[in-house]
């Protein structure tokens, strides 16, 4: 099994990540979705868990870079596994500043002049992630990239990065899952056929 299923079965097994075609799930925005993902479910199976910081530290021992920095709240805990396992220093980055006291966006390891690596639980869109590296790059970082759990490998993410020439990638991502549940029998094949088509027409898939 590859490292990004590897990463999905994880994601599966402890109910992170739900696949439902029958019956979808409706986001916030009234998006129709056979897929739900909640990854913060994860830090509480310490077996899986191990899983995806090994699959980070892997990706992170080819990279050379100074701090590792989870976005708030759902990238906090895994950039504190991350950093405790690498021994790294760590940040955290707020979704907006501060307005009392000092007004802080970043908490933690002083990000000026350093390279940073962003962590995500998930992208979707991208547009939290990019407020994360504008951040930083605010603060006087001199390199910044974002790694996350899992993508839903959204044309918007892919576009939204690429116009603010920020590098990503994710752990795994909606093709790696559907092609497992699809092998592990979480979704017959007509299932999974359907659900195929679902992130390249989110406006009306299910519709």
């Amino acid at each position: 099994m590859n490292r990004q299923k590897e990463v999905a079965k994880s994601l599966l097994t402890t109910g992170a990540v739900k696949l439902n075609v029958k019956e979808p799930f409706t986001f916030v925005s009234g998006i129709k979705s056979p897929i739900y993902c909640d990854n913060r479910k994860m830090i509480g199976y310490p077996e899986e868990r191990k899983v995806v910081v090994d699959e980070f530290v892997k990706k992170l021992s080819e990279k050379e870079f100074d701090i590792v920095a989870g976005t708030a709240t759902a990238g906090i805990p895994w950039a504190a596994f991350i950093a405790m396992a690498m021994n790294k220093p760590m940040s955290y980055i707020r979704g907006e500043k501060k307005n009392h006291g000092a007004g802080k966006q970043i908490e933690g390891a002083d990000v000026s002049g350093k390279k940073v690596i962003v962590i995500e639980d998930l992208i979707s869109t991208g547009g939290s992630s990019i407020k994360a590296v504008d951040a930083a790059f605010n603060e006087g970082a001199k390199e910044v990239e974002v790694i996350s759990i899992f993508s839903y490998e959204f044309d918007k993410a892919y576009k939204n990065f690429e116009e603010k020439n920020i590098k990503w990638e994710s752990l795994s991502n909606f093709t790696a899952l559907l092609s497992l549940a699809r092998e592990e029998k979480y979704l017959t094949d007509e299932e999974a056929e359907i659900a195929a088509s679902w992130n390249k027409n989110t406006d009306s898939w299910g519709k």
